[in-house]
């Protein structure tokens, strides 16, 4: 989707740099109108990947841990940042096998989502992989605890349905897997 709408940066200030995991910018903007925006918040996340892992079994692999903004401990599937001049499918391989210890015998990409499209907050490259399999215990190298839990796909559906996955980018990647599987 394209428009000749579009808002002119004035002015672009940098807030806070935790590069290589997060940027704060101020802008300012121009609207079509001739009206300013100042001070408009933008973050920069990197690209990151998730992936549902689906077992020859029926079952979906996912990782518990504890989550600091919820204060809680929730149940995630298999997410990470792309490193330099990694392709979203090896990133989304990679971190299925360090944080599930898992592999899987074929890959769909499902779409790229940007997770607020008024603020950035990253693109998210989301992926199917059937035939996923547990080969070696996990480690993901994550600040805190982290463990691997395997649901029947139906109970994933339920749950799912009844708004338990609050986490945004896993809640996306189950509806649009769901949505492929036919589920």
């Amino acid at each position: 989707m394209t428009s000749d709408y579009h808002w002119q940066v004035l002015d672009k200030r940098l807030v806070a740099d935790r590069s290589p995991f997060a940027r704060a910018y101020d802008l300012d903007f121009r609207l079509p109108d001739g009206r300013v925006i100042t001070n408009w918040l933008q973050v920069e996340l990197p690209p990151f990947v998730v992936t549902f892992p689906l077992t020859a079994q029926g079952e979906v692999i996912f990782v518990r841990q504890y989550r600091q903004v919820v204060g809680d401990h929730l149940l995630e599937l298999s997410a990470g940042h792309l490193e330099a001049e990694e392709t979203p499918e090896a990133a989304a391989a990679r971190e299925l096998f360090e944080e599930c210890g898992a592999i899987a015998a074929s890959w769909q990409f499902l779409g790229r989502y940007i997770m607020d499209a008024n603020r950035n907050c990253g693109w998210a490259h989301i992926f199917l992989a059937r035939g996923a399999q547990i080969v070696a215990p996990s480690n993901s190298g994550d600040v805190g605890e982290m463990s691997v839990h395997c649901l029947p796909l139906a109970e994933v559906k339920q749950r799912w349905l009844a708004g338990a996955f609050i986490s945004a980018p896993t809640s996306l990647a189950i509806g649009l897997a769901l949505g492929a599987l036919g589920a």
